[in-house]
Formats: structure tokens, sequence, C-alpha cells
């Protein structure tokens, strides 16, 4: 690990089949709460670091369905 901004950075973890799985389902499920805050928010500086977030881990919910395990 790295540090890099205000935290660390992991150039790779290793999961199992069942942590992807599990990992799958709660980004499946926090993401659509994400834009629901996004949209209702007012706040233009918050609005962007909303749709930062649901775009990272909207990529990342992509490549872990498209892994073969």
């Amino acid at each position: 690990m790295r540090a890099e901004g205000r935290g660390f950075i992991m150039s790779a973890i290793v999961l199992n089949k069942i942590e992807v799985t599990a990992l799958i389902s709660a980004l499946e499920s926090y993401l659509p709460e994400l834009a629901t805050e996004r949209v209702g928010t007012d706040n233009r500086e918050w609005h962007a670091q909303l749709k930062e977030q649901e775009t990272i881990l909207g990529d990342i919910l992509k490549r872990l369905k498209t892994e073969k395990f």
C-alpha cells in the first residue's frame, strides 16, 4: 500500500467467490440509494462528489460482474 491524498490506495485485493457475491450484492443495494441522494441534493459540490462516487462504484460493480471465479 502507498499513501496518497487522504488515505491509502491498495493496488490489489484478493476475494473469494462468496466475498465477491457479497460485495456485488452490497453495491447493487447501495448504488440506487446513492443516486437518489445525489438527485435530491441542492448542494452542487456535494452533488459532484456523490456523482463521482456513483461512477467509481458503478465501474467496480461492472468489473466484479465480468470476472470469472
